[in-house]
């Protein structure tokens, strides 16, 4: 945008009323802006930050409405992310990892080993990485993936997720507040992808569609790898954690009990979360190998793995396996990877 354009986009911010009211708070001024190529809508940059979602984008036309806001489970996921999950608590651990990973000692080595595993199916160097859904990058092995790219593109609808991936990537990162079922990004762009632990939060009739976007910003030759969770679909996690699994329903099925005759309101409920089956993907996306990142789960590890149990050794057990056979682990184990690769025309 022109300066005096720029001068308007803050004119049009100040004066929007409430729906402008949240890009006001960000944590900056607004520094600059792009146009779409119809210049219908302008797209304000926050503190390094283009801010691309539809709940955000600028009316440039007088006559045209507001683009809208995300649907419910989108700005539910949103919330927890801006609000807890890319804060950090006391001992700088993120609050993300804090809920949703092992984070003892005992697990560490295995953990840190499966992180790296996703570099072996991208490209080693390029000019962009896509990383999709970035969050805060809150792994060093998640930084090391665009060691040797010019530019580590980090797209996430969290703006506090690109503002603590901005204070590590610093001026080798281009942050994009965006939805990833609707990727600002042309065709045949990037070098490499990758998407880690996001995917399932997407709502299910909208998974697929968020991969053939990767899909399709990928070059010619170009390789992208997704984390996926098969949780109930994978058959060892149903056979190793059934005991426990059977607990918690037999548990939650009283305290619905109890709610309902005490009239007591249910809690804050988990994020939005759905796993589809690995025929579904087959059925849905361009063609891919699948490998495992790690066939274990969290409450696996939490139930089975102890240093007094010989839990780092069961580990090295797991991981071994997990590189002798990792289609197999894949397919039976909880966390598979979906790799790409796209051919040239």
């Amino acid at each position: 945008m022109e300066p005096a354009e720029i001068v308007e986009l803050k004119s049009k911010i100040a004066t929007g009323g409430e729906f402008y009211a949240n890009i006001q708070q960000l944590g900056g001024p607004v520094e600059s802006g792009l146009k779409g190529s119809n210049n219908e809508y302008a797209y304000p940059v926050v503190n390094g930050i283009l801010l691309m979602l539809k709940d955000v984008a600028i009316p440039w036309q007088s006559t045209l409405p507001v683009s809208g806001l995300l649907d419910t489970n989108k700005q539910w996921v949103r919330d927890f992310y801006d609000q807890k999950g890319w804060l950090a608590d006391h001992d700088g651990n993120y609050n993300d990892a804090v809920i949703y990973e092992d984070l003892r000692a005992v697990s560490a080595d295995y953990i840190k080993k499966c992180h790296v595993r996703v570099g072996r199916y991208i490209h080693p160097q390029g000019k962009y990485l896509l990383d999709a859904a970035s969050g805060s990058i809150q792994y060093p092995e998640y930084l090391a993936y665009s060691r040797n790219y010019e530019y580590h593109i980090c797209a996430d609808f969290s703006f506090q997720a690109l503002t603590e991936a901005k204070k590590k990537l610093g001026a080798k990162g281009i942050y994009i507040l965006c939805d990833i079922t609707q990727l600002p990004i042309k065709k045949n762009t990037v070098d490499s992808f990758i998407s880690l632990h996001t995917i399932y939060h997407i709502p299910k009739d909208q998974q697929a569609k968020a991969i053939r976007e990767l899909y399709r910003v990928l070059r010619p030759g170009g390789k992208g790898v997704v984390v996926y969770d098969w949780f109930k679909h994978s058959p060892w996690m149903n056979t190793w954690l059934f005991p426990f699994r059977a607990f918690v329903f037999a548990k939650n099925r009283v305290l619905r009990t109890v709610r309902k005759l005490t009239s007591t309101k249910l809690g804050a409920g988990r994020l939005y979360f759905y796993a589809h089956t690995l025929e579904y993907f087959r059925k849905t996306l361009p063609p891919f190998q699948l490998r495992v990142w790690r066939s274990v789960s969290v409450p696996f590890l939490r139930y089975y793995i102890h240093p007094w149990l010989f839990g780092k050794q069961i580990l090295d057990k797991v991981y071994e396996k997990e590189e002798q056979s990792p289609e197999e682990c894949g397919r039976k184990g909880e966390y598979p990877m979906l790799v790409f690769e796209k051919e040239d025309p």
